[in-house]
């Protein structure tokens, strides 16, 4: 009980962001144009499937896609993070045995000047683990449950009352690999690709822990 009562104190504490901030996240430091582009591992992440997860491995690199052979990603370290459609997972919490998790900050929003200058991670920081949340669209205006990040649940807000428009926040987060040991700073920038949803463009680059 104390646990499910913790994650429900998680969300409340992320859909409050309104409260702390405007509504639409935009450029954190003013106008997009007068900041360079961010510099790190630029990715299109094909998610386009509402039933299948696109498992992938953070490394320097790339995120390195997972094959099914390599099993049941239930109970696999292997892997550190996972998209389908407007969702992202981490090896955590409901969705795996992993250390992984997600921070996120709606305050300081991303931008180029803000992710350049990122390249070291405090400890403290609060990596929140998955969780089951009732946020998975199956049509016709109806929800049902499934595995997810709370905190990258965030990267983008769907007014479904607007024909499901999407903004994408541009909220900061770092990513914790599944050993616990790694750190990436994340920015989810665009969810389409040619006009097809399920696209996820997004840049990342590793982050050292300050000692």
């Amino acid at each position: 009980m104390k646990i499910r009562l913790n994650y429900i104190l998680i969300l409340f504490l992320i859909s409050c962001g309104d409260l702390m901030g405007p509504r639409f996240h935009g450029d954190s430091l003013g106008d997009e144009d007068s900041h360079p582009e961010p510099i790190g591992i630029s990715e299109i992440i094909d998610a386009t499937s509402y039933v299948e997860w696109k498992y992938c491995k953070i490394t320097q690199d790339s995120l390195l896609y997972l094959q099914d052979f390599f099993g049941n990603f239930d109970n696999n370290p292997v892997w550190d993070i996972a998209f389908q459609r407007n969702h992202i997972k981490t090896n955590s919490g409901t969705s795996g045995i992993g250390n992984a998790g997600a921070y996120v900050d709606s305050i300081e929003t991303w931008n180029g000047t803000v992710f350049n200058n990122l390249n070291e991670v405090e400890e403290g920081l609060n990596y929140f683990p998955d969780v089951t949340l009732n946020t998975f669209y199956i049509g016709e205006g109806e929800f049902i449950e499934g595995s997810t990040n709370p905190s990258l649940e965030t990267w983008a807000e769907i007014d479904v009352n607007n024909n499901y428009t999407l903004t994408i926040t541009n909220n900061k987060f770092i990513i914790r690999t599944s050993d616990g040991n790694n750190f990436y700073k994340f920015w989810v920038r665009d969810y389409y690709d040619e006009n097809q949803s399920g696209n996820i463009s997004l840049v990342y680059d590793s982050l050292s822990m300050i000692e």
